[in-house]
């Protein structure tokens, strides 16, 4: 099969059609797969239909096959094929087309490949068995034809096969790449032909891009024990590569039908286990498509005593059997390729839509952003690309230049297209995991469904659907996102109090209050006019009105049983083999709809909600009757965003630069919550009326937003076990009071870039904190600016200091009831986990699988024989070493370490010779981008002496070494004599570079180490080549986030080997990097 045309419709009925036609020019060229022939492909009698017919290639005629798309609107990515027949079939021909809808969704020709490829398995099945054992042949399954080589010369709807199939040197490349970018390469064989291919990150290394809160709303999953994020590629038939440079399959993949199916999930290990890798793949094949995976159940302590809930089984012995088994599984379900909230959206997208987007960013010069524009144009409009590029492609184009901003708030992968040769074939696993880690990065602004950009004014910290009813009706039917059961087990304390809030806000009718809409609901209504009832006796959800909408979700809120005997029935032990419990099995009478409505309750909440258990997270003096949670809202960038209005603040004000945030509390009656938690505090309705001017009302004395303002609830659901009344928010402000709207009686703030919350404060008669210190509170304040006026301060309490505490700016004191109110660091209670993430965090050691790929050899070079017409070539513009510039460099260096040892020399023997190798055999030193004199090879090999060159001259690294006269960036490299499993010390010699604090960048510090965790006790693999780390170097220098490396003043300056040591240490503490044991050592 050809690539598809660049005027082909990407989806849809008409992509279906086009397909068809295809197929059917094909097989009148003639199509012929292990003695199958391809006949003809038709258009069938039924809309979205197809027929085709094969025969043996001697002439007998096999079958006429109808081949029927599940929904012609969602081909080629959301949908199934169905296939029958009206001919008598043979046995194993009826096997094969009984079981082609577990195929996935593919298009028309993957289909027909893996069609003919089957059958022809079953005719060489039928022929080698006993005529009286036809019937009971069983066709191979789809895993084990994967590994069936076909030897015909003519491949499938034209392909043509590939000189080699696999290339390994190509693949040890890409891994180098890989693991150059940060990431960790997989290689994981089938049998004797046949692989998939994974890329990792570790989980506390997600934080470096991703803010901890995020992750921790998203799923607590992701931190919650040392673990790598795992992108796993199948489906590959033993081909690599099997992209071309235009991200078009090539000739062999096609030829061997290729269709990589991607999974995203979590790993103990750096890749999945091969039994793993097989189970998870052998899973995917046979789930619908798009079904969600639910999360596995939590291993953590259960929030509630079993004790309260478990009913006691008269047989002992039964019962601590069945929980060893329990606790069995728990531990398995720990180990083994592990999907988390997002995967399913994330797969949905990869699978669907990735390498479409790949190929009309390579052939159009597109970023991301531009080339999901123009796809997701294509498919809204099935137009042809390029008359959509002529018409406009100004405005695709604008999709990148927004793309652009998003970097002031956000950490995005670095873009390895940016760096590529467009010669050589695309790095898909590299290209694939980087654009994962990209929209997972901004997984938040996206549809979880469509994966289109949220059009909606309202950012929020969890990701979401838009607004479309399909996307609404998709993401709860298809169970997008977070698992309920989940949440039910691991955090049943905040899914009751979503669900009671939900009650509370649509029994009291709080203006904008969500509703579940776009979810086909079929409900009972008391309200409604029964005129309006259907056949089946009840009501459309979303034809009511929203008066009786709101009548309706509370009556099926209260048919809901308690959310603790839904958690208990969820964890009920139960023995080996047994079907886990399902929810809708703890009360038979409970309707499906209720059982939305609960989902709706919890995956709408697009805020993060916590319960502080811990004494050392909760907010001190607040009173045994409130519950805390943990409360964040907003985007992911809005920390950022929040950071940088401080900075700026510090900027203007003293005050701020010793005190950068006050805190304050919020009060909304509690109907209003329901609908805060999703939207954040905003000011686009009047409640209490705006004396003070138009923004957020704080208050700094609780009393007053925990007194008249929070007014309690008027209703409670039947079974809250909470029963909320009143519900306050405590916030973190910035603190230049000045710029406030208003600053008494209460602030006032228009800025909500101003505003992060951070807890919320719950008060219910369900409630008792344990943990609480018992006070009498005061009754509130008559008058609410009463807290503003110049009372003393309560006096000074006696301070924990075991615990890091906010410093509150004493001109404006936090108080509740005349205590002082004390806050521990936001970031306390995540340090600490990250803490224990890296504490745990053990080193990647490949296994033998990926060693033999990247120890392979070259592939052996034939002798040519010799044309006396060919004359060796040269680039002409390729970079000349400058040994005279390289001289002043060195004038300086201190002499080599004197440690040494065996291992270490036998190991720089082989690095040594490798890299002058590669150095030896590349087309072009600038295509290289690095040199290593061959000449300055002493007799101490713990000391070498590599350049740095040929970087983008659009960079203003480039820039300013062109200006100068730079012609390359020489580095000494410092072996220490625990070196494979030490890191190298990297330095630059010259020239000198900008200082960071000075507006520099490039990851190089002040004394011209490289800043990188890379080269550190924490990110450094034995594994490492020292071309990949030179590779990687490069791109650190050329990374023009958060600021581009510029040489400094006084560039001609060497670097002096104290200040490059100081500088690698700083950095390294900052971060909180492990530095090398011998470290100190490495300049003796």
């Amino acid at each position: 099969m050809n690539a598809l045309s660049p005027d082909a419709p990407a989806r849809g009925r008409k992509r279906f059609q086009f397909d068809i036609r295809s197929a059917a020019q094909a097989a009148e060229q003639g199509v012929e797969v292990q003695g199958l022939r391809l006949l003809s492909v038709a258009p069938g009698e039924e809309d979205g239909s197809f027929d085709c017919a094969i025969a043996r290639s001697d002439g007998e005629f096999l079958a006429t096959l109808t081949i029927l798309v599940s929904d012609a609107s969602e081909y080629p990515s959301d949908h199934t094929f169905f296939c029958s027949s009206q001919d008598d079939l043979p046995v194993y021909v009826s096997r094969v087309t009984e079981a082609i809808h577990e195929d996935g969704s593919a298009t028309i020709q993957r289909t027909l490949m893996r069609l003919l490829e089957k059958l022809a398995k079953g005719v060489a099945t039928s022929k080698n068995a006993q005529s009286d054992d036809d019937d009971d042949e069983d066709v191979e399954d789809d895993d084990e034809i994967d590994g069936y080589d076909m030897d015909d010369d003519i491949g499938l709807l034209g392909a043509q096969p590939g000189n080699s199939k696999f290339d390994r040197s190509m693949l040890q490349r890409h891994f180098n790449e890989i693991v150059a970018y940060g990431y960790y390469p997989g290689y994981i064989p089938f049998g004797v032909d046949d692989f998939a291919l994974s890329a990792s990150l570790p989980a506390k290394s997600l934080v470096d891009t991703i803010p901890a809160r995020a992750l921790m709303a998203w799923d607590k999953q992701l931190l919650a024990r040392a673990q790598h994020l795992t992108l796993l590629v199948s489906g590959l038939r033993g081909v690599y590569p099997f992209v071309q440079p235009d991200a078009t399959f090539t000739q062999s993949a096609h030829f061997h039908g290729v269709a990589p199916q991607f999974r995203v999930g979590l790993t103990l290990e750096y890749k999945p286990s091969q039994a793993d890798a097989s189970e998870t793949i052998r899973k995917y094949g046979l789930k619908e498509e798009y079904d969600a995976q639910p999360a596995p159940e939590p291993v953590e302590e259960p929030l509630f005593d079993d004790d309260d809930y478990l009913d006691e089984d008269p047989v002992a012995e039964e019962n601590e059997a069945v929980n060893d088994e329990t606790a069995e599984e728990a531990e398995e379900q720990v180990a083994g390729f592990r999907p988390f909230s997002l995967s399913s959206s994330l797969e949905s997208l990869l699978n669907g839509h990735f390498l479409r987007i790949l190929q009309l960013r390579v052939q159009y010069s597109l970023g991301w952003a531009g080339a999901e524009a123009l796809l997701w144009e294509v498919e809204r409009t099935q137009q042809p690309i390029g008359d959509i590029m002529r018409l406009r492609g100004e405005h695709i184009r604008l999709a990148d230049a927004t793309d652009k901003l998003l970097m002031q708030s956000y950490v995005l992968p670095a873009d390895p297209l940016l760096e590529r040769d467009a010669s050589q074939p695309i790095n898909i696993l590299l290209v694939a995991f980087s654009y994962l880690m990209r929209r997972l990065t901004l997984c938040p602004r996206y549809c979880l469904v469509c994966h289109q950009p949220l059009q909606e004014d309202l950012d929020a910290l969890k990701p979401y659907v838009c607004s479309s009813k399909l996307c609404t009706y998709q993401y709860y039917t298809l169970n997008r996102g977070p698992s309920l059961e989940y949440e039910i087990c691991a955090n049943p304390v905040t899914v009751d109090l979503l669900v009671s809030l939900a009650y509370v806000a649509l029994t009291e009718g709080a203006p904008d209050a969500p509703l579940p809409v776009g979810m086909g609901l079929r409900v009972e209504c008391r309200t409604a006019p029964a005129a309006r009832r259907d056949s089946d006796g009840l009501f459309d959800f979303d034809k009511l009105d929203p008066h009786d909408m709101r009548v309706a979700t509370t009556q099926l809120i209260d048919k809901l049983p308690p959310i603790a005997d839904i958690k208990r029935h969820l964890e009920q032990p139960r023995k080996a083999g047994r079907a886990k419990p399902r929810l809708q099995d703890v009360d038979k009478t409970v309707p499906e709809a209720a059982w939305s409505v609960l989902r709706w309750c919890v995956a709408s909440c697009t805020a993060h909600l916590e319960e502080l258990q811990s004494e050392e997270d909760q907010v001190k003096n607040i009173g045994p009757e409130w519950k805390q949670f943990r409360f964040s809202v907003g985007a992911p960038d809005a920390e950022a965003k929040y950071r940088q209005a401080i900075v700026q603040a510090q900027t203007e004000s003293r005050k701020a630069r010793e005190y950068p945030s006050l805190y304050a509390f919020h009060g909304s009656p509690a109907k209003n919550w329901h609908s805060i938690i999703r939207h954040g505090l905003w000011f686009k309705n009047v409640a209490h009326g705006r004396a003070y001017g138009h923004g957020v009302y704080f208050a700094k004395d609780g009393a007053v937003s925990t007194g008249s303002y929070s007014m309690g609830a008027q209703s409670c659901w039947r079974n809250s076990a909470s029963r909320v009344t009143s519900c306050v928010a405590l916030a973190e402000i910035v603190n230049l009071p000045n710029k406030f709207v208003s600053q008494n009686p209460f602030f006032v703030v228009d800025k909500t870039d101003w505003i992060i919350c951070r807890y919320l404060m719950v008060k219910g008669s369900g409630y008792v904190n344990p943990n609480a210190a018992t006070t009498t509170p005061a009754p509130p304040s008559m008058y609410s600016y009463a807290p503003f006026t110049n009372q003393p301060p309560p006096p000074e309490e006696e301070v924990d200091n075991s615990i890091p505490w906010v410093p509150l700016d004493p001109e404006h004191p936090l108080t509740l009831s005349g205590k002082r109110i004390r806050i521990p660091l936001p970031t306390h209670a995540l340090e600490k986990i990250l803490a224990a993430r890296r504490q745990e965090f053990i080193p990647v050691n490949y296994d033998e699988d990926d060693l033999s790929i990247f120890e392979a050899l070259p592939p052996t070079q034939l002798p040519q024989p010799f044309d006396e017409d060919v004359v060796m070539t040269t680039i002409e513009d390729d970079w000349q070493h400058d040994p005279e510039w390289v001289q002043k460099a060195i004038e300086h260096l201190i002499p080599p370490p004197t440690e040494s040892s065996l291992q270490a020399t036998t190991a720089l023997q082989r690095e040594l010779k490798a890299l002058l190798k590669e150095q030896k055999a590349a087309k072009s030193l600038k295509e290289l981008g690095w040199y290593m004199p061959e000449d300055l090879i002493g007799d101490n090999l713990y000391q070498w002496i590599v350049e740095l060159h040929s970087f983008d001259q659009n960079l203003p690294i480039a820039k300013d070494m062109e200006r100068h006269g730079v012609n390359s960036l020489v580095f000494e490299i410092r072996f220490p004599a625990g070196f494979p499993h030490a890191p190298p010390f990297f330095r630059i010699l010259k020239p000198r570079f900008l200082g960071f604090s000075q507006g520099g960048g490039g990851h190089v510090t002040l004394g011209g180490s490289m800043c990188m965790d890379l080269l550190t006790a924490d990110g450094w693999l034995p594994s490492y080549s020292i071309s990949a780390v030179l590779l990687q170097i490069k791109l650190a220098i050329s990374n023009l986030d958060p600021k581009p490396a510029r040489l400094a003043q006084n560039w001609d300056s060497p670097y002096g080997m104290q200040e490059a040591m100081e500088g690698y240490k700083r950095a390294a503490n900052t971060h909180g990097w492990k530095i090398p044991q011998s470290f100190d050592r490495i300049a003796r």
